[in-house]
Order: C-alpha cells, then structure tokens, then sequence
C-alpha cells in the first residue's frame, strides 16, 4: 500500500486539534489547504502519511472529532510522492506496533462491493455456470480455468467473514445472500441442462466435484487464507478470487447436474464438498482478518465483534470438524468412490 493523503474537512475551531492529532502520528507533510466561509467558517487540511501510520492516523482523527458536527475525512490516493520519503530509523518500534497494509475503512469499502446482489453479480454468476458445465462434461479444463476466472464467488464469502470480524450482521447478511442467491442460480441452471441435454455423466472432471477428500478441504482453507492476505496486503486478490472459485463452482455445477440426471448419490458428495468448501474458506478468512488486527474502532463495537467471532469460529469450526468426519466415514465406506449407473440410452 502507497503513501496516502489524509484531508480533514471540519469547523475551524477544531484546527489545533486535527494539527495535534496529525503531529501525534508522524506525518510526512501536514499543510492547511483553505478556509471556506460557506455554511460557516471550516478549515480543510491535509497530511502526507505513511502506511504503517493510517489507520491509527484515522482513528484518532475520528475520536478527536466524534462530538463535532461538520466534520469530514477524505482518503486521497497517490500515484508518487517526489523526492521519495525516507524512513524514520527511530520510530522503528513504534511503526511495527501501528503497521497495517490497508486502513480498514479501505477494506469495508472494498470488500462490501463485492458481496452486494446485483444484476451483474447474477449474470456472472450464469455465465461462469454455462462455461463451467461445458468443461466438466468435456473433461476441457482450460475451458474450467476460463469458468473460474469469470466466477464471482471471492466477494460474498471475503464478505461474510469481514463482517464477522467486525461484527457487522449487515454485510454478513448481505453476503450470505449474495453466496445463497448465486448457489442457487449455479444449482438451477445446472438442473436444467442436465434435463434437456445429453451429458455424459462419467466424464472425469464431473466425478471428481462429486468425491470429497481431506485434500480438497486443504485447497480451500488455503484459497481463504490466501484471499484475505491479500486483500489486507494490498495486493491483488484477482487470481486468488479464481482459486475460490475452483473451490466453489464446481461442485455447485455438479450438485445440479447430478439432480437432474437423479443421481442422487453424487448429488449428495458435490453438495458436501460445496459446504466443506465454503465453510473452509470463511474460516480461514476470518482467522487470516484476526490475525492482521481487523476490528473496529470504537470500544463497544469491540466486544460485539469479539462475541461476533466467538460465534462464526465455533459454528464454522463445528461444521468443518463435522463435515472432516463425514468425510474419513465416507472414504472409510467408500460411499463415494462407486461409479455412477450409466445414462439411460434410447
């Protein structure tokens, strides 16, 4: 993450306390932009601030004003800062106890892009399901590749992990929508091209998102860990966002696909193999945000999140130990190793 501008826009009065606040956090270059006289008089000004020093740069800015009304911060990009800052060789302690990659209010707006429904979301969602159940039929994986890179499933599930961390019900419930209504979409289509097109249900790659196994379990914890890494990294999370949904579509496709050729043995592996996926990504997407320090600001909404988390670890935790088992008895039995019956031919 860059250097960022932090712009203050508040009653002039509080000008010594926005210049307190910012000398308070090592600032590249604080300056005062301009007074306006509209609406009363306001002072706008602007810090130059390193990343390791954003997020406590805002939240102290937040609580200096939260009893103010009028007041306004602005977070502005840069794309260089000439000459280069140098590093403060003597603040490296206290750099390492306020480090973060991103600010977390950069993250909520990110993040809760991702996991609103929309018309887009939706027709993504389509798309990548057609393409998908193209490629597993056809055993194409580069056509399964191309399927993954247009999913959109990284947002609802980076989404409802987010939310747990901060304690946020509503982005929870907006992504756990998100992630239902495209589960269901997936699910539909695929039961309707199972029903009026000949597929051939032996085909590898469509078997294999109907068997269920520890490793696969590992892939996603992975891919959820590796999502919200990058994310609170600044980096690009676009080729993690296709390894989830490796994890995701898939087995959504052929949960479908297997229904509406009633086979319902494999039905039942894809839709375990779906759960086990989704609950291994969040988990591991709420364990990588507690560990990078996401939480909110304010004391109170703390302990919410605390108890927030407390919740999501032990209701996703429960289900995956459930699920692990499931999975041992299923290798045990060899429930899911069976070849399905052949289509029925004319």
């Amino acid at each position: 993450m860059a250097v960022r501008v932090i712009e203050v826009i508040a009653p002039a009065e509080q000008s010594g306390t926005i210049r307190k606040v910012f000398a308070e956090h090592r600032p590249i270059e604080s300056w005062a932009v301009a007074e306006q006289e509209e609406g009363g008089r306001r002072t706008v000004l602007r810090a130059l601030v390193d990343p390791d020093y954003q997020q406590s740069t805002l939240d102290a800015l937040q609580d200096a004003l939260s009893g103010t009304e009028g007041w306004r911060i602005v977070l502005l990009p840069t794309d260089a800062v000439i000459p280069k800052p140098e590093p403060d060789e003597d603040a490296r302690e206290t750099r390492e106890a306020h480090r973060r990659a991103t600010t977390r209010e950069v993250l909520y707006g990110q993040i809760e892009r991702g996991a609103r429904l929309t018309n887009d979301y939706l027709l993504f969602v389509a798309l990548s399901t057609v393409v998908a159940g193209a490629a597993l039929v056809t055993n194409n994986v580069a056509v399964l590749i191309g399927a993954m890179v247009i999913a959109p499933f990284l947002g609802p599930n980076l989404g409802f992990a987010f939310g747990a961390a901060l304690g946020d019900r509503t982005l929870m419930a907006e992504a756990a929508k998100s992630l239902a209504c495209g589960f269901a979409l997936a699910v539909g289509l695929s039961i309707l091209g199972a029903a009026v097109m000949p597929l051939d249900l032996e085909a590898k790659e469509l078997l294999d998102r109907t068997r269920i196994g520890l490793d696969g379990m590992a892939v996603a914890l992975a891919s959820g860990a590796c999502a919200a890494l990058a994310l609170t990294s600044g980096a690009s999370a676009s080729l993690v966002g296709v390894m989830v949904a490796v994890a995701l579509l898939p087995p959504a496709v052929a949960f479908g696909m297997m229904i509406g050729a009633a086979h319902w043995r494999e039905a039942l592996g894809a839709a375990e193999l779906f759960a086990v996926n989704v609950a291994s990504v969040n988990l591991a997407a709420l364990a990588v945000f507690r560990y990078r320090g996401v939480e909110p600001r304010q004391w109170l909404r703390k302990f919410e999140a605390r108890q927030s988390r407390r919740t999501a670890f032990t209701v996703l935790g429960g289900l995956l130990a459930l699920l692990a088992l499931a999975i041992v008895f299923a290798d045990f039995t060899g429930f899911f190793t069976a070849t399905p019956p052949p289509t029925p031919t004319e």
